[in-house]
């Protein structure tokens, strides 16, 4: 495994660091929980990673968007499943309102 992260780009590897740190958050969280922190304070902390995995899906997204869009774009030739798929990813990590 650990020569699989050393073979990824530069992109790959901060998002892993991303998720990453979104995972000690939970962590921090599952703490909080345990040690009975106030209830405001855990859900300031699931807000904070929430959001931190809400911009996680838009990098992807915006990765997705400039390199498999873009080469399909250069061919002339789009494939109307994959803009499906952008579409419902869009509408799934839309914000909650």
């Amino acid at each position: 495994m650990i020569e699989q992260l050393d073979d990824l780009s530069p992109e790959r590897k901060a998002m892993l660091n991303r998720l990453r740190r979104v995972e000690g958050q939970l962590r921090g969280i599952q703490r909080m929980i345990i040690e009975e922190k106030d209830c405001c304070d855990v859900l300031l902390q699931l807000s904070a990673a929430r959001k931190a995995l809400q911009n996680a899906c838009l990098e992807i997204l915006k990765n997705y968007i400039s390199i498999c869009m873009t080469d399909d774009l250069s061919e002339n030739d789009v494939d109307v499943k994959r803009l499906q798929k952008l579409i419902e990813a869009l509408v799934d990590i839309a914000p909650i309102k």
